[in-house]
């Protein structure tokens, strides 16, 4: 065991509590934080950093954000608007438009002359056979009518078609400088055009005897014509016929095939 305390007062002192030693601790801590306050609060004070700018913050860095103005618009400039001058890609957009409607309508009568003229090519082709002695005359008159099926519609059709293409302002055609995709074929078509053009110059002529025995025809169904009329000139169109479709015919599938690949 221990030393016991000898006299009263040291008994009282070793009994009494040591009580006195939290309040003292509590009181220090107290005593720090509000010198700590104080001093952070004068930091703050004689700063010549805004609170939460860049600087204030320990590793940030701060950049200068540039400033911007709206322009002023000047007194003395002109008000009025005006419009924009075509580009070249505008130019083109237009050229391949007027290019593909021109196409279009020249190749509505190009077909319409083929569709026509191979008609009139198979009914010359029977009579070439009669008169060869290849077929009897009862099959040439069975073989006829269906050569001349919506004949006379189909050569309506071609005059019509044809009539449009000449009213046409439409082209195929670019600035000479043009270049790319869009002008080459735009070039294309308007070469195609030239060969298309040809052809329908030679079915405008090999049609009109096609077109005159059809109307012969129906005058004579309808009593206008005595047979012997009717066969004299039959064989003259005939005649006609050798005579002006076979130019037609040679050049009748170049125009059919020329190429106009224009972009969409």
């Amino acid at each position: 065991m221990g030393q016991q305390p000898q006299t009263r007062r040291e008994v009282k002192e070793a009994q009494r509590p040591r009580g006195w030693l939290v309040p003292a601790v509590i009181g220090l801590l107290a005593i720090a934080v509000i010198a700590a306050a104080v001093w952070f609060g004068k930091g703050l004070l004689t700063s010549s950093e805004p609170t939460g700018s860049p600087s204030a913050i320990a590793g940030a860095t701060s950049s200068a954000v540039p400033s911007t103005s709206l322009p002023t618009p000047s007194a003395s400039s002109d008000t009025g608007t005006t419009a924009p001058p075509t580009t070249e890609t505008d130019s083109l957009a237009a050229a391949v438009a007027s290019c593909r409607t021109a196409w279009t309508t020249q190749a509505t009568a190009r077909n319409d002359a083929y569709r026509s003229l191979s008609q009139w090519d198979a009914h010359l082709k029977i009579m070439n056979d009669l008169q060869a002695n290849k077929i009897t005359l009862a099959q040439a008159k069975a073989a006829w009518p269906k050569t001349t099926e919506q004949a006379a519609e189909n050569i309506v059709a071609f005059r019509n078609a044809d009539k449009a293409l000449a009213a046409s302002q439409e082209k195929c055609a670019v600035d000479a400088a043009a270049a790319g995709p869009k002008a080459d074929a735009v070039r294309q078509c308007a070469a195609s055009m030239k060969t298309v053009d040809g052809v329908l110059a030679k079915a405008r002529v090999a049609i009109a005897p096609w077109e005159t025995h059809l109307k012969d025809q129906s005058h004579f169904k309808a009593g206008g014509m005595t047979p012997a009329a009717a066969e004299a000139a039959w064989r003259v169109l005939w005649q006609k016929g050798l005579a002006t479709l076979p130019p037609w015919s040679a050049v009748a599938l170049q125009g059919q095939q020329a190429p106009c690949n224009l972009p969409t």
